[in-house]
């Protein structure tokens, strides 16, 4: 007899055990092992209790956990921490039933933490149950609702999805599309004097501020200054009156405190800019170093450090030398932090990076994370800033021009000698002003003589498109999911092909722009006030303050409505008519069964076209291109994986013409079986309905017809 752990993952197993020891056992239940339905709702309205099934690849894992059940003590389901841990918790005992269990917890995979964790079992929280619970039912209404929905308004014979966050994910992308579409570019002007800088080979600037001459002369202040010509007026006149006059001098000491030791969202920015990782590659990273019993639970939104742990690298910091601040550092959370657990950070400081493979990813990842935490418990970096405001001799209307300089000298280092920066933000260099640059010592009523005048000219850039990095600082900061789940928010608008990538930018896809465009406007669920509305009612069912049944009714009553309301919209119809051609491109029928149109397809193997109507139709062939022409399906390799006809024997190869049909002069044709024989037609059809005699295996092409 042994006492049974349950974890999600099987490469957790070897690592507990070694800890555990002998008298416990420790199995998986490899991640979800029971969801809803694949093929059907599975929840009803008005009780909206789920219908759970045991997914068919798991159905071998939970007979095994039932045979190690019947040999066992005690059960510990030790599923992660999270919402959907909780859940897989609860499934667990439902469908396991053992007789004894209890559930523990633990944010690191150490024998302290597996000890503690133990000695402090507890019972299944059936509040995170529930809302992990109302999370999945309402994942699965709006989507199984409205995509097919979504698809038959189409008519294109192409599979659309939306999704309750996806879609509004999506949203996000193709707004930031159309603003950079619309953007129209604004020249604007800015004035620059340098002076010399005593006793140096150097000069130094300052800029004009054109909003005190504004407001002096009593019109509207604004951010840029578009006038041209009178700011070259003002050039001229600088350049024969170089006199200035130092105005105000204001100097100070500045603190720039450490960051604070990753969340979940910030680790997946922070590993964007710094490693160039996407969001899915970064969870997969993260997940492979806590299994491994390198660093703490990488799915949290706290920003603090336990107490202890805070304490341990304070004490690692002092012996190497380091000055750390009286007391340790803390942040504010957000407004809607779980905080479950404490941030990301090595479990033992002890363990540099450099005892990684210098070139994997792990390293990379597990650098970022050690450095991170190391110097949130550091002093601050200290800084001499300076500000300088000038007057120059020239006047209008009785006002001298007022010109800005400013100056940052790094006066000591603390955090920054470890790393130099925050990580998590993209950083625009066009962008970067002369602040961290040195000014002399000034003295408030000196005289200068300027020695060189700059008028610059300059434009408005259009919205900078998203990366991973910011899409997910968006995401969170407008309550869009849960940073857990941006990696597959990210992948399933991949998937779909609603969106694209370049580098590191982030490009919305006409097929993504067409199905916002249905979808905004008719559906709460595209909307960001909505989508974090619902995000808040999640967090309530967690903690007690809503019920399960309120959230997913009040959600099921707002979409049913939209339904009904879009299914008497005749506007929807012209909408999709304006899109249509834009969303899915010059179309080609499926050759083997006709009600199928050739997709796109991208693997990591290549790319091919496949049908539409996949699983009942396997038809693919090969992707050709062009060099300055979009990608094409190569038709004479159409294909499928299983080719039978209904009564079991082979189906005939379907036959592709060399030539275009006669009618559209766009598409090949294919040899199809008529009730008078054999005849050609458009592989365009229905789009295209030319047809053509055959002619011994060839189309006839002097006599085109139309059916």
């Amino acid at each position: 007899m042994f006492d049974l752990v349950i974890v999600e993952s099987p490469n957790k197993i070897k690592k507990i055990q070694k800890f555990l020891g002998d008298s416990y056992k420790v199995s998986a239940s490899v991640g979800h092992f029971r969801d809803l339905p694949l093929r059907r709702m599975g929840v009803e309205a008005p009780n909206f209790v789920p219908d759970y099934e045991i997914s068919e690849d798991k159905k071998k894992v939970v007979a095994n956990l039932k045979k190690s059940i019947q040999q066992a003590n005690m059960v510990y389901l030790a599923t992660d921490l999270d919402r959907e841990g909780e859940a897989i918790a609860w499934h667990l005992r439902e469908v396991l039933k053992p007789k004894k269990y209890r559930r523990i917890k633990f944010n690191e995979i150490t024998k302290k933490a597996l000890t503690e964790a133990i000695s402090r079992a507890g019972d299944i929280d059936m509040m995170l149950v529930a809302a992990q619970e109302a999370r999945r039912v309402l994942d699965r209404i709006v989507g199984y609702t409205v995509s097919p929905l979504l698809t038959e308004i189409s008519g294109a014979g192409v599979n659309l999805s939306a999704g309750r966050v996806q879609s509004a994910a999506l949203l996000l992308l193709v707004e930031r599309e159309q603003a950079i579409a619309s953007f129209v570019s604004v020249d604007h002007y800015k004035l620059k004097v340098s002076f010399p800088w005593p006793g140096r080979q150097a000069v130094w600037t300052a800029e004009w501020q054109h909003q005190p001459l504004q407001a002096a002369m009593g019109v509207e202040q604004t951010d840029l200054f578009t006038h041209a010509p009178y700011l070259q007026s003002l050039a001229d006149a600088i350049k024969g009156q170089p006199a200035f006059m130092v105005y105000k001098v204001d100097s100070r000491e500045e603190d720039r405190k450490a960051p604070a030791p990753f969340t979940t969202s910030t680790l997946q920015q922070a590993a964007s800019v710094k490693l160039g990782m996407d969001v899915d590659h970064t969870m997969k990273k993260a997940q492979a170093l806590f299994e491994a019993g390198l660093i703490t639970y990488h799915r949290t939104d706290s920003p603090n450090l336990a107490e202890e742990s805070a304490q341990e690298i304070r004490a690692w910091l002092t012996g190497q030398g380091h000055a750390v601040p009286e007391t340790r550092n803390t942040w504010a959370s957000k407004a809607d932090a779980q905080e479950a657990h404490e941030a990301i950070r090595p479990t033992a400081i002890g363990i540099p990076p450099s005892d990684f493979a210098p070139d994997s990813d792990e390293m990379k990842l597990y650098k970022l994370i050690w450095l991170r935490a190391v110097a949130s418990q550091m002093v601050p970096a200290r800084y001499h800033a300076t500000k300088v405001l000038l007057l120059s001799a020239v006047k209008v209307k009785d006002h001298n021009l007022q010109f800005l300089a400013k100056g940052r000298v790094l006066l000591s280092s603390g955090w920054m000698a470890l790393t130099p920066d925050d990580a998590a933000d993209d950083k625009d260099e066009a962008n970067a002003d002369d602040s961290d640059k040195a000014l002399p010592e000034l003295q408030e009523q000196a005289r200068l003589q300027c020695n060189e005048v700059h008028a610059l000219t300059t434009a408005t850039k259009p919205p900078p498109r998203l990366t991973d990095a910011s899409l997910t600082k968006l995401l969170e900061s407008m309550g869009i999911g849960r940073p857990s789940t941006f990696a597959s928010i990210v992948a399933t608008l991949y998937k779909r092909e609603y969106i694209r990538k370049e580098g590191r930018k982030l490009f919305a896809t006409p097929l993504g722009i067409g199905v916002i465009t249905i979808l905004k406007g008719r559906f709460s669920f595209v909307s960001y006030d909505f989508t974090k509305m619902i995000e808040g009612a999640l967090d309530q069912i967690a903690t007690g303050k809503a019920s399960y049944l309120a959230v997913v009714g009040y959600q099921h009553q707002v979409l049913t409505s939209e339904v009904e309301k879009i299914k008497g919209d005749p506007s929807i119809s012209a909408a999709m008519a304006d899109h249509k051609s834009e969303m899915f491109g010059d179309q080609v029928s499926c050759p083997i069964c006709s009600s199928g149109v050739l997709r796109r397809r991208t693997t990591s193997s290549g790319a091919f076209w496949g049908c539409t109507k996949y699983p009942a139709c396997t038809a693919s062939c090969n992707d050709t291109k062009v060099r300055g022409k979009p990608p094409e399906p190569d038709l004479s390799s159409i294909r499928t994986k299983d080719a039978t006809a209904d009564n079991g024997t082979p189906k005939p190869e379907r036959v592709i013409s060399e030539v275009n049909c006669p009618k559209c002069k766009k598409k090949k044709m294919s040899l199809r079986p008529g009730p008078k024989g054999s005849f050609w037609g458009c592989l365009g059809y229905p789009s295209c309905k030319g047809t053509a005699p055959d002619d011994g295996g060839k189309p006839l092409m002097s006599t085109p017809q139309t059916t």
